[in-house]
């Protein structure tokens, strides 16, 4: 029954400009429906006012016509404007009729929730200015026959109904609200993620990694930690593109993130540097253990096929040292990776160091 009322539009999907409006239209409808049809009711049998029930049973009609229509044609523009002229025009026709006796002028505060949600602020604006002129009208009229005021059953009924419409469509404008902003912040998220992304690895990036070092080198600093870092270099990745075509190279660095990812400590903060590079940020740890790390890496690595293929690396470690920055780290890591790569690959250099020992195929 309730797929009837909140119809999914294909061309209005979550993330559409237009979807909430398409619910709270559907919404309001299933509120002026059910309302207008209790009032209806009420009316007949219980106040015996067949003309407000008249009123009442052409809101109900109207209610279910516009529902049809939009449903049928999913014009948002056009089902937004006759929702909203529709409640305020039985509003003022039901105040204008009691002379707005019996506290009926309660019924236009329904109209700018209406108007402002389904029409936007300058045309519900504009609504909500001719119908709040038109309620004055009849306010100065009553104070003309300065008529004493009464509170009966009618008035009661009337402050309740229009109690019970305003926590229900506050209700649900506020799960809109709630729901919008889950929905944004998971696109932030994923945005976020696909800013921070290696688009054929799945690693963290290069900006990613930049910022992340940055937080890091500035932590150590403050608390006086050791912290090291790691850039590895795959030998002779050239040769395997002209070999065997770069879509065969894709595939070799897909799988060897995804290898580094599984042999990487946890804590350890791994990103593609760009090409056949990567780097591992080591917090808290020294640099005697970050070669035993990078020895173990390379030796897990060798041991390995990638699409098919053998495949080594060279890895350059540097620690961080009091007055280093970024840069002055980056370079020196940087620098043992280049003599790792002139003495003889597939081994680990660590700043001023001499080389680990070969793979034995070296």
């Amino acid at each position: 029954m309730l797929k009837y009322w909140y119809k999914d539009f294909a061309q209005y999907p979550p993330g559409h400009r237009d979807y909430w409006r398409t619910r709270l239209i559907g919404h309001t409808l299933l509120l002026s429906s059910t309302f207008f049809l209790v009032l209806t009711l009420l009316n007949i049998f219980y106040f015996e006012s067949y003309e407000y029930a008249t009123l009442d049973a052409s809101g109900f009609l109207l209610s279910l016509s516009i529902l049809a229509f939009f449903n049928r044609t999913a014009n948002v523009n056009l089902a937004s404007w006759a929702v909203t002229l529709m409640v305020t025009g039985l509003i003022l026709l039901f105040v204008a009729s009691v002379g707005g006796y019996a506290h009926s002028l309660v019924w236009a505060t329904l109209i700018p929730p209406f108007a402002f949600f389904l029409l936007g602020r300058q045309r519900g604006s504009l609504v909500c200015l001719v119908a709040f002129a038109v309620c004055a009208y009849i306010v100065y009229g009553q104070i003309q026959e300065a008529k004493p005021v009464t509170f009966g059953m009618g008035a009661l009924f009337n402050v309740i109904e229009v109690s019970i419409a305003h926590i229900l469509l506050f209700r649900f404008y506020e799960g809109t609200r709630s729901s919008a902003y889950r929905q944004l912040a998971a696109r932030n998220a994923k945005i976020q993620t696909l800013a921070e992304t290696d688009k054929l690895t799945g690693l963290y990036n290069r900006e990613k990694l930049d910022i992340t070092l940055e937080e890091y080198v500035l932590l150590s600093h403050h608390r006086q930690t050791p912290f090291c870092l790691l850039i590895l270099d795959v030998d002779y990745f050239k040769q395997i593109n002209d070999a065997h075509g770069h879509l065969s190279g894709d595939r070799v660095l897909v799988q060897l993130a995804d290898s580094l990812k599984t042999l990487c400590r946890e804590g350890d903060f791994l990103a593609r540097w760009g090409g056949e590079e990567f780097v591992i940020l080591l917090p808290e740890t020294q640099l005697s253990l970050c070669i035993k790390v990078a020895e173990q890496l390379r030796q897990d690595i060798a041991g390995q096929k990638f699409d098919g293929q053998s495949l080594t690396i060279s890895l350059g470690a540097a620690q961080l040292r009091e007055d280093d920055t970024t840069k002055t780290l980056v370079n020196r890591a940087d620098n043992a990776l280049y003599q790792a790569k002139h003495t003889g690959r597939n081994r680990v250099v660590a700043e001023a160091s001499t080389p680990s020992v070969r793979a034995v195929n070296d």
